[in-house]
């Protein structure tokens, strides 16, 4: 009875009093600012740093070798945590994409001060692919229809692969259309500074790129063939050029520096496999077919002339060993690529390879290579596209001699250093280059194939991560299983 009595003081007390402005938080926004939303979100996904959000993938595909903690490279099996994909990067994407949406808010002089509505939420619809391929790629089935509700769903179901597939390719494309080029630029745009039509062609790039990640997968919702084409045709165009490519520009200020940087650079090297590959003198390491010295190494590396470190052993040493080159790559404002021309190209000489379009796979394949050494030329001036000629020439014989694809695959995985992800997922498609599993392996002795599903899903999230594993080959959370469009 007395509790009751409170109980009901307390519910009394909570309905008179006026508490006047005690709860509010005087240096919180006054209003929505999309612009702002957009901003961090690209910030945040670009500025991601440490081992499961940066370097791990660089690990994977022997891009580097480490010689301290090396539990990453040995494939040791640890679940990853993805919430700031979840907490940050998606919310505000979903929040500038709902409230430029929202016809009620389109009039608002606010607003309209950021850009014309339309294009703030194709540009955020475009970066939202991207960040739910970098998303699905790295872990399979994960959440996204309901995901980020809040406390309204605290238990997301888990979106099969293929239909995440479906959805970025379908943003992507409806992402580009909206863009209007007489209407004006988004401000919060950290990547191309408000330029729809570089908006346009990336996402069209972005689509050669999806489209062919499916090509070894049977689908029933997507023709990833009849898609590439789309792309291809679109009149938006594609990067074709150094000037369209997609860099994110750091700054010196800790919450903004390369994600490099940050790292203890003295337990990361360059690893023997990727820089015999470039030095071009038949090294024992050299995973690809190219026995041609590569100048690109005198961008990616601290010297060219230095080996690098064996992959995959627990006892390696750096003593005297190559590293990242600490001018062009790893430092705190060194900018990084999202999307480039050469890698736009080495796409399109891949789908004329296999028969997807009318192109001409060694003009493709020519120009993508050309391309990658023009833009580390522009970006880093440097004088290395001279060599160009040379390289390209012998990598065309290389493909008379073991096949276009396997040439294109390499070339990728040169092109695309130091982009991990978008490395690793091409190497698991593709399986080029030849990469041996780490020697003193701590899972089943394969190369890592994804993530870990989190830790806190298994317990909290039981019955979406139970379904989220029958989506896996074979069906259980290792790092070794394959996602759905990771055919054996």
């Amino acid at each position: 009875m007395a509790l009751g009595l409170v109980l009901a003081q307390s519910f009394t007390a909570c309905e008179t009093v006026d508490f006047g402005d005690t709860n509010e938080n005087v240096n919180g926004p006054k209003e929505v600012y999309p612009a702002g939303l957009l901003a961090g979100a690209i910030e945040t996904f670009s500025t991601m740093t440490g081992r499961d959000p940066f370097l791990k993938p660089t690990l994977y595909v022997q891009y580097q070798s480490q010689v301290t903690y090396t539990d990453e490279m040995l494939y040791a099996e640890t679940p990853s945590s993805w919430n700031t994909y979840y907490a940050r990067i998606l919310p505000a994407l979903n929040q500038v994409i709902s409230y430029n949406m929202d016809e009620d808010n389109q009039l608002d002089p606010n607003l309209l001060a950021q850009g014309d509505p339309m294009n703030q939420a194709g540009v955020a619809m475009i970066y939202r692919a991207i960040v739910l391929k970098r998303l699905t790629d790295t872990w399979g089935d994960v959440p996204f229809s309901e995901a980020v509700q809040g406390l309204k769903n605290l238990t997301p179901a888990y979106d099969k692969q293929e239909d995440i597939y479906r959805q970025l390719i379908d943003d992507l494309k409806a992402g580009r259309d909206m863009l209007d080029e007489s209407a004006s630029g988004p401000k919060g745009d950290l990547i191309y500074g408000g330029d729809v039509a570089k908006w346009k062609k990336l996402a069209n790039s972005v689509l050669l790129q999806a489209s062919l990640q499916l090509s070894e997968v049977s689908s029933s919702k997507i023709n990833p063939a009849e898609e590439f084409r789309a792309a291809l045709a679109d009149p938006a165009g594609v990067i074709e050029d150094v000037s369209d490519e997609a860099w994110y520009k750091f700054d010196a200020i800790a919450e903004y520096q390369n994600p490099f940087n940050p790292n203890r650079k003295a337990d990361y090297f360059l690893s023997a496999e990727f820089v015999d590959a470039f030095q071009g003198d038949g090294g024992e390491y050299n995973p690809t077919s190219s026995k041609t010295y590569d100048a690109r190494i005198e961008v990616y590396s601290k010297n060219p002339a230095l080996e690098g470190v064996p992959y995959g052993f627990n006892d390696a040493s750096g003593s005297g060993k190559n590293q990242v080159s600490p001018t062009h790559f790893w430092s705190a404002t060194a900018p990084l690529p999202l999307m480039t021309a050469s890698y736009t190209y080495l796409n399109r000489a891949e789908a004329a390879e296999r028969g997807w379009t009318e192109e001409v796979a060694v003009e493709m394949l020519t120009k993508g290579i050309k391309l990658s050494f023009e833009s580390l030329d522009t970006r880093k001036e440097v004088d290395i596209a001279e060599d160009a000629n040379v390289y390209t020439a012998a990598r065309l014989a290389d493909a008379l001699r073991v096949g276009m694809l396997q040439v294109i695959g390499e070339e990728k995985w040169k092109t695309l250093f130091p982009q991990g992800f978008d490395a690793w997922a091409e190497w698991r498609r593709t399986g080029y280059p030849n990469l041996k599993p780490a020697t003193h392996y701590l899972n089943d002795g394969g190369i890592v194939r994804r993530y870990l599903y989190p830790i806190d899903e298994r317990t909290l999230n039981a019955t979406s991560f139970n379904a989220g594993i029958t989506g896996l080959k074979p069906a259980t959370d290792k790092n070794t299983s394959r996602v759905w469009w990771d055919v054996d």
